[in-house]
């Protein structure tokens, strides 16, 4: 019975060799931390932002990126999908379903003990970003510190942030004010990518 079985294994891998055995690996494409109003304005179809916010999710999507959504960004997201649904098995649901569909690799960030986010604060102490609120704070920093592209709806993190960090950029829906930065990203998203290949 052994010889029988050490047969079939001989005529299951005759004539390839060890290095005709390659494995196919997939190159991560470029970091892009998806803030919260970005991920809200995509799952909800009657937001604002809905109409560019998918466009430009639909742009990274043959890209391969590393989606960074740092634990403040997802628990953000399901406390307002909480709030909007009223059952969290509901909210629930819809998280893991964007998770599921994304393109590319999820990517959470550190987690920064007490004394990594005061250190943000004293290096960060005559920028305008020390003036974000708590979450926006540790989300745009985590954003900065993994050198990822940023993605925000939310005009006050971006106003606050782009002085110091140039990869933020914000996403809406008939802004003139902002019409240029969707393609800035595109620009500066193609040439990482470029340089990654």
């Amino acid at each position: 019975m052994a010889d029988q079985k050490k047969k079939i294994r001989k005529k299951r891998f005759k004539g390839q060799s060890a290095g005709e055995f390659t494995l196919k690996t997939t190159q991560v494409g470029p970091p892009v931390l998806l803030e919260s109003s970005f991920i809200l304005g995509l799952l909800d179809p009657r937001d604002a932002n809905h109409k560019s916010v998918k466009s430009v999710f639909g742009f990274l999507d043959p890209h391969n990126c590393r989606f960074h959504i740092p634990a403040h960004v997802f628990t953000e997201v399901v406390s307002k999908l909480i709030q909007k649904e009223k059952q969290v098995s509901k909210a629930l649901k819809i998280i893991d379903k964007f998770l599921s569909e994304l393109h590319g690799s999820l990517f959470l960030g550190s987690n920064p003990s007490l004394e990594d986010i005061m250190n943000r604060y004293r290096g960060l102490a005559r920028k305008r970003i020390r003036f974000l609120q708590s979450n926006d704070f540790v989300i745009a920093t985590e954003g900065i510190f993994q050198k990822s592209l940023i993605l925000t709806c939310d005009s006050g993190m971006y106003e606050k942030v782009k002085k110091y960090y140039p990869d933020i950029y914000f996403v809406a829906t008939d802004s003139r004010k902002y019409k240029d930065d969707i393609p800035k990203f595109t620009r500066r998203l193609l040439a990482i990518s470029k340089k990654k290949h």
